[in-house]
């Protein structure tokens, strides 16, 4: 509590209890009280005197002075008692909070990690592309848990759903083609993503896949999937990345890496489908811009819920100044009447 005992702008504050400055009514019944009590004291009694030459010139008494001050000293203090009575507070210094609630949404990337994500139609390859879009959406979602399955012929969890968003982005920055069996199992790939959020507790639960490709490989048929994915109230967002017709890709020769135009097969009906089952949207990116616009779309569909309880604190209290001076001057006051001042009857 920070109390300051000099700077005290009594006349800048509101008061709460207004009505106690009737007390102020005391302070002439004092005056009045006090004028009495000096004009008994000097003992006025009728005596015959034979002259008044002694009596012609009034000696000054610095005690009477003091004394009349030390009574001046107890009407501030009395004065200051009534302010703090009163309750200032400074208007100007009310505080207000704000207490958010943020309900998160559970979010699973599943993204194709198989070699045709080495396509050089985004800069400067599909996979990289890919990964520099994945991390500004993560980046966007602060109050996500976010999770991370890859896959290619096989599928796995490189990040389980966490909110240390800069462990994923790290995790993410480290993925590369390659890891497991080629191929592309786009359910499988949907079933562990699947699997990361069956038991998840939150109100939304939100899968991204991404492919450039057909699937060919997996155990799990993707449209059982989506199914499953629905029975689970979750949403998958699909999105087929790469250009139309062919797309430079690197293959190895007798010579080393060569660049070739392959054709880009994308299974659109199919990701179509698995998003109409679950309730959202298929999105087709050809380039880096439109995978931003469509990790954009999703984020703007996909908003945390947010309450805001506002409430407001009542103005400090300013009456612990005037407190602590009317207690110094009513105590000196005293101190000063038992001591300087004391008589001996």
């Amino acid at each position: 509590m920070d109390i300051n005992l000099v700077d005290i702008p009594i006349f800048d504050y509101s008061y709460v209890y207004k009505y106690v400055f009737w007390l102020f009514l005391l302070i002439p019944v004092l005056v009045l009280w006090y004028l009495r009590k000096e004009h008994s004291a000097l003992g006025f009694q009728r005596i015959n005197l034979s002259s008044l030459s002694a009596f012609s010139k009034e000696k000054f008494s610095f005690i009477t002075l003091f004394k009349h001050l030390n009574f001046f000293l107890f009407l501030i203090g009395i004065s200051f008692l009534i302010l703090a009575l009163a309750r200032p507070r400074n208007e100007d210094e009310i505080e207000e909070y704000k207490k958010k609630n943020i309900e998160g949404i559970d979010v699973v990337l599943t993204m194709d990690v198989s070699g045709s994500m080495l396509a050089e139609d985004f800069k400067p390859n599909r996979l990289e592309a890919a990964k520099e879009v994945a991390i500004d959406f993560i980046e966007e979602r602060p109050n996500d848990r976010i999770g991370l399955v890859l896959y290619e012929g096989e599928a796995y969890t490189k990040m389980p759903l966490t909110t240390d968003h800069i462990l994923l982005k790290h995790a993410l920055e480290e993925v590369e083609t390659g890891q497991v069996a080629s191929g592309t199992a786009i359910g499988v790939g949907l079933g562990v993503a699947i699997n990361r959020l069956k038991d998840s507790e939150s109100k939304s639960k939100v899968i991204i896949l991404l492919t450039d490709g057909v699937n060919n490989s997996g155990d799990l048929d993707p449209i059982t999937a989506a199914q499953i994915a629905k029975e689970y109230g979750i949403r998958v967002y699909t999105i087929g990345i790469g250009q139309d017709g062919t797309a430079p890709f690197p293959v190895q020769s007798m010579f080393g890496p060569v660049m070739r135009n392959l054709p880009v097969e994308i299974d659109e009906e199919l990701l179509t489908e698995i998003a109409a089952i679950t309730g959202t949207k298929y999105f087709r990116a050809k380039d880096q811009a439109e995978l931003e616009a469509v990790y954009d779309e999703i984020d703007k569909m996909e908003k945390s819920k947010v309450s805001v309880l506002e409430f407001k604190i009542d103005p400090p209290e300013q009456f612990y100044a005037l407190l602590i001076w009317a207690l110094i001057c009513i105590l000196a006051s005293k101190i000063i009447s038992n001591t300087f001042l004391k008589s001996i009857p």
